[in-house]
């Protein structure tokens, strides 16, 4: 039992930190790569899955101002995929599809890209709490909303 519990936190620290630590270049090295395999699907695991999806969510989003700004339309599904990740009972790679994890990724993707734009420090992002706030938005209304919940001006 004891065993099980150690399990567990071990999964949910590093899920956790996998938000925290957002390393776009790797994020993108790791799509790249599975674009390129020949068995991308089969060889992909959820952690891969949540990278590229970060590396894909950092490139469909622009933000400026909240007048010049463009994200891919799924953003509020995928912020509510990581919402549903973060909040499972059970660890990410336990009940999650390479799907999923994409989506939850390409959310992370766009709050960074924001925030990145607003030149908040990356320690300061609240990535479920913003996850949270955009909940039935349309992909305009979500990236305002990012900005208000990152105080970007």
């Amino acid at each position: 039992m004891l065993r099980l519990i150690i399990i567990l936190l071990l999964c949910f620290y590093s899920l956790s930190a996998s938000a925290a630590g957002i390393d776009i270049v790797k994020a993108c090295e790791e799509r790249d790569e599975q674009k390129k395999a020949l068995l991308s699907k089969m060889s992909t695991s959820i952690t891969e899955a949540f990278l590229a999806g970060q590396c894909t969510g950092y490139q469909q989003t622009y933000y400026r101002s909240s007048y010049n700004a463009h994200a891919f339309e799924e953003l509020p599904v995928a912020c509510a995929e990581f919402v549903e990740q973060k909040e499972a009972l059970l660890p990410l790679n336990m009940s999650t599809t390479l799907k999923e994890a994409m989506y939850s990724g390409m959310c992370i993707g766009a709050i960074y890209k924001v925030a990145e734009a607003c030149d908040v420090n990356k320690q300061y992002i609240q990535y479920l709490f913003i996850a949270k706030g955009m909940k039935n938005m349309n992909v305009t209304l979500a990236l305002t909303y990012v900005a208000t919940a990152l105080n970007c001006h």
